[in-house]
């Protein structure tokens, strides 16, 4: 930290984490107290030290304030995982603001959308979305403009009217803080859209703490973890640094989700905590045999956001000696809700039991309890659950309302306290009055030596009403035929559950964060 540049006046970290005055700053002002030396955010070549990032995000904090970010403003940020996001995203929790990520991936005419809905005081863009940002607004932004990330061009002039990210992280430091309370939002956290439109949900700063506590108990993480999360900023903002910014630890940003550069980054970095999509730790499956293992350091690995097939399971088990973890959450319970615990084995469909803090409810069509081994709908309630969405009046027939979160996913909970997965709601088949879980016929699938992925949908059908499509994925340098298929299954599902059209592709659509676009494959 920079000599005779004391932190502005604060509240002290103290007592209970989750009744921090100080909000996500103060974390990050005691990690730089305790070990300023201590890197914190590791990305390609560049260290960035404890005491480096709370100085800069003070700085870049009352940067922003003179640009019009205050308590309750909306800071937008278009940009990669980069230190300079992290950065923005603590600057805006300092500011007692309100961070939202924009996703480039989006349509134009969606983030036009999005910027006029959220209003937001000032926009930190990467230099390389520049144009995009320009193209929305015609070049006349109804927001204070930082660009950040400028690469080569670091050393010249920024364009007549904006600021400089870099400068303002150099800049003086606020005289003060505004105090941040328990339910005071921190970010606005977006659905991914799988299910219909993104909605923004408002994420208290009791939110995050509950989750990240929740989180770190569950998985028994420690300051000596070194976290990889492979989420894109845009998806899942605070599990790129909360785990690690909690326990005054170490952050592997990776932007790129290739095979090899998971990979290397693991072993480079000697990763011990990872956290991705199915869909990308099958990729790892892909990468040719080498003398060392690259995930050798790696005690949790947690997947989440879509099923983790049992065949996934066991060869990562085999190639890596990784047992995977696979967890329940979502966007409205701010992440991780139920998780299997390190030290216990993989079972099909198994979710794990809910993580401390968090109470996962079983209910059927009337709201009524469901009895064990019954399925039903997953409702969950704890301190981590989002107070509602942006824009949104809260009402108790909502499914997100008062801490209680209705699900959409259909689980059954087993004696032991275990959560297993059955399907989405929006996907849960009735084939001529049975009703029948996709996730059930794609472990089936997934048993044949030559589907690499596969993903079953609901197809009208005039005789029973739905029937099940199956999209299958073959193993390179192999073929599969429809017909193949259902011979291979005819032996291994109920013939109501047998897919009536089965479709041979080379990939599967995808959502930015990793997830199938299942939509795109519907049938109009």
């Amino acid at each position: 930290m920079s000599e005779n540049k004391p932190f502005p006046a604060h509240s002290r970290v103290s007592g209970p984490i989750g009744t921090l005055r100080g909000g996500l700053y103060a974390l990050a002002r005691r990690n730089a107290e305790a070990d300023p030396d201590g890197a914190c955010i590791l990305h390609g070549a560049t260290v960035v030290r404890h005491g480096e990032l709370a100085e800069r995000a003070a700085r870049l904090a009352a940067g922003l304030a003179a640009r019009g970010l205050g308590k309750g403003g909306r800071l937008a940020v278009l940009s990669r995982k980069t230190p300079a996001a992290v950065t923005a995203f603590l600057a805006a929790a300092a500011c007692g603001g309100v961070f939202f990520p924009l996703d480039p991936n989006q349509p134009p005419p969606v983030l036009r959308a999005v910027l006029d809905r959220l209003a937001p005081a000032v926009v930190c863009v990467a230099a390389e979305f520049l144009p995009l940002l320009e193209n929305l607004t015609g070049g006349k932004p109804p927001f204070a403009l930082v660009v950040m990330d400028r690469g080569d061009a670091a050393g010249a002039a920024v364009p007549a009217g904006l600021s400089d990210f870099e400068a303002l992280c150099a800049g003086p430091f606020p005289v003060a803080l505004p105090d941040v309370g328990p339910d005071d939002p921190v970010y606005l956290n977006f659905t991914s859209g799988t299910t219909g439109a993104p909605k923004g949900a408002v994420t208290t700063l009791c939110n995050l703490i509950a989750n990240t506590e929740a989180s770190v108990a569950a998985f028994a993480l420690t300051p000596e973890d070194v976290h990889l999360c492979l989420m894109p900023a845009f998806v899942h903002p605070h599990e790129t640094l909360m785990r690690p910014l909690f326990l005054g630890g170490r952050l592997v940003l990776c932007d790129r989700v290739a095979a090899k550069a998971v990979a290397g980054a693991c072993a480079r970095h000697k990763v011990t905590a990872l956290m991705a999509v199915a869909a990308i730790y099958e990729t790892l499956l892909r990468l040719p045999a080498g003398s060392e293992n690259p995930l050798a350091t790696v005690r949790v690995a947690e997947s989440g956001g879509m099923h983790v097939p049992s065949a996934l399971a066991s060869g990562l088990l085999e190639r890596y000696c990784l047992p995977i973890l696979p967890v329940w959450g979502s966007t409205e319970t701010t992440g991780v809700g139920l998780a299997n615990r390190p030290g216990e084995g993989h079972a099909a469909c198994r979710l794990g039991r809910p993580v401390p803090g968090y109470v996962a409810r079983v209910v059927r069509e009337d709201g009524s309890e469901a009895d064990c081994g019954e399925p039903g709908e997953l409702v969950m309630s704890g301190p981590g659950v989002c107070p509602g969405y942006f824009g949104e009046e809260a009402r108790p027939e909502f499914r997100l309302y008062g801490g209680r979160f209705h699900t959409g996913d259909i689980v059954r909970r087993e004696p032991d306290g275990a959560f297993y997965f059955a399907g989405r709601q929006s996907m849960l088949l009735k084939v001529g009055g049975m009703k029948v879980f996709p996730v059930e016929i794609e472990e089936a699938l997934r048993t044949h030596p030559d589907v690499a992925e596969c993903i079953v949908i609901p197809e009208a059908d005039a005789l029973r009403g739905e029937v099940a499509k199956a999209v299958v994925v073959p193993r390179a340098g192999t073929e599969l035929s429809p017909a193949g298929l259902r011979q291979y299954l005819s032996g291994r599902l109920h013939r109501m559950k047998m897919p009536r059209v089965i479709e041979v592709r080379e990939a599967l659509p995808r959502t930015p964060g990793g997830k199938i676009a299942w939509r795109a494959l519907v049938s109009p």
